[in-house]
């Protein structure tokens, strides 16, 4: 217990000067005074950092406090007691006469200033039933909100009066004589959160990813090669398409030379001529002369739809995910220890992350990633022996980011993408390649243009549930064949 005495500070008569100047204000102030008589016992609540005024039936000669860090206690008027909140927490205060009999006991708990901050709410959220509690150090917050956006409002309102605690710990508002602190535990306590989100809180996300990709090519690839003896004494060619000259064995002539020593070039070994797909060849053969030619002539046109519609739903405040597509192999060298295998996602991947506003808006952050496999650019490993080889393909892929708010079945664009792209490739003959018309038969073209067109679109909906019979399935209408439409008429469903 600790006992007032006579002997106070120049700060403690300064603030009781203070008291006692600005006592009827303060008096006004209070909705109910406290009166303390007849060793009776009391029980009040101060907020903190906020003071009560106790009205006592005879004049107190003696006080004792129980925890002098929860509160402060001043005798003003000898008939009343000036109570300020200090720490939060419980604490207790006894009062004698001068005859050294008790006039009563009061009972303190000071608590956090919850009438300031139902306030507050009421004033900021006036749509939001919330109910404020408080529990020793911690505020609880209760009821039922519309939204999260309040509800998070909400939660940093109450947080902030903690701030003023935070800052005030390791200060006292008033001197006291003994002036040491009983508690070491100076933790500023907590906002709990039972508070609870009314209303449609599932959110739906319908996703549309439209992309056109059209391929035009023009091919015209000539390749030829020729040798022609003019005497025995000269050999000459010409080749598009590359070719050999190694050395014949001494004797055999080329094109049945007689000479006992054989040509200078002993034997033409000229590429191998093809035709990838279409054209058309022709050759000619005499006894000094051998004339081979391919043209490889090609003209493409393609066209390439990818239309993908996936809906996921998921509840405000959690992320959701979804794939549809598959996972390729990618081995991995571990060096002696030989080699792992993971894999790679691709398809059409979602993310999102919805938040249920107020007036049924809603917050989305999403990611979207459409990949598909491409032998383009891809990477052939061969194993240390050999005897395996692993051909990785590569991936062409597009993704977009984006956080986004929409009313419930509203539709934005969040990415959308044209591309072109062109190519053309001329390889010819030096000289020959340039001459006007007959050029064509000794250069090789190649044009190439392709054309891209994405579209993301998405659309989100407060979902609620459905009932059974509301459902169908993609299996609902599908029959299973006869033997007769089976097998007589190939049928793969059967009749409804």
């Amino acid at each position: 217990m600790f006992a007032s005495r006579p002997t106070d500070n120049k700060a403690r008569m300064a603030i009781v000067a203070f008291i006692l100047f600005t006592l009827p204000g303060l008096a006004a102030a209070q909705s109910a005074l406290i009166r303390v008589g007849g060793g009776s016992e009391h029980s009040m609540e101060v907020p903190l950092y906020k003071s009560r005024i106790v009205v006592l039936a005879e004049s107190a000669a003696r006080v004792a406090v129980g925890n002098p860090d929860i509160a402060d206690i001043l005798i003003l008027r000898s008939t009343q007691i000036y109570v300020l909140g200090k720490d939060l927490g419980t604490t207790n205060v006894l009062l004698w006469d001068k005859n050294d009999d008790l006039i009563g006991t009061l009972n303190i708990e000071v608590t956090h200033d919850l009438q300031s901050l139902k306030e507050k709410l009421y004033r900021l959220l006036p749509d939001q039933k919330i109910e404020v509690y408080s529990a020793q150090r911690n505020i609880v917050l209760a009821g039922q909100v519309s939204n999260v956006t309040d509800m998070n409002a909400a939660l940093r309102i109450a947080r902030g009066y903690f701030t003023q605690i935070a800052s005030a710990v390791q200060a006292e508002t008033f001197e006291l004589a003994e002036g040491v602190s009983q508690r070491e535990d100076k933790s500023v306590g907590e906002v709990i959160n039972l508070m609870s989100i009314g209303g449609v809180q599932q959110v739906m996300l319908e996703v549309k990813v439209a992309e056109i990709s059209r391929t035009e090519l023009k091919r015209l690839d000539v390749r030829f090669n020729s040798i022609l003896q003019g005497n025995n004494k000269w050999k000459w060619g010409g080749v598009n398409g590359g070719a050999t000259f190694p050395d014949a064995p001494s004797g055999i002539p080329v094109f049945n030379n007689p000479a006992p020593f054989g040509p200078v070039i002993d034997e033409f070994a000229p590429n191998d001529l093809f035709i990838r797909d279409k054209g058309f060849f022709a050759s000619f053969l005499s006894d000094n002369a051998l004339f081979n030619l391919a043209f490889d002539a090609a003209k493409e046109n393609g066209l390439a739809k990818i239309l993908a519609e996936p809906t996921l739903v998921t509840q405000s405040g959690h992320e959701a995910q979804f794939l549809s597509g598959g996972e390729f192999p990618i081995p991995v060298p571990q060096g002696l220890q030989g080699t792992t295998i993971e894999f790679k996602e691709f398809g059409v991947g979602i993310k999102f992350l919805p938040i249920v506003l107020a007036s049924g808006r809603i917050s989305i952050k999403l990611s979207i990633t459409v990949s598909e496999l491409s032998i383009d650019n891809s990477v052939i490993i061969n194993s240390n022996n050999g005897a395996s080889t692993f051909l990785i393909p590569s991936l062409t892929k597009r993704s977009a980011e984006s956080t986004v708010e929409l009313a419930d079945g509203q539709t934005i664009g969040i990415a959308g993408l044209i591309n072109e792209n062109l190519r053309e490739v001329i390889t010819k003959f030096p000289g020959l390649g340039s001459i006007p018309l007959l050029g064509a038969l000794f250069r090789s073209q190649e044009f190439r243009k392709g054309e891209t067109e994405l579209l993301i679109l998405v659309t989100p909906h407060l979902a609620k549930p459905l009932t059974p019979g509301q459902i169908r399935l993609p299996t609902d209408d599908f029959v299973d064949p006869g033997d007769f439409g089976w097998y007589l008429s190939g049928q793969m469903v059967g009749g409804g």
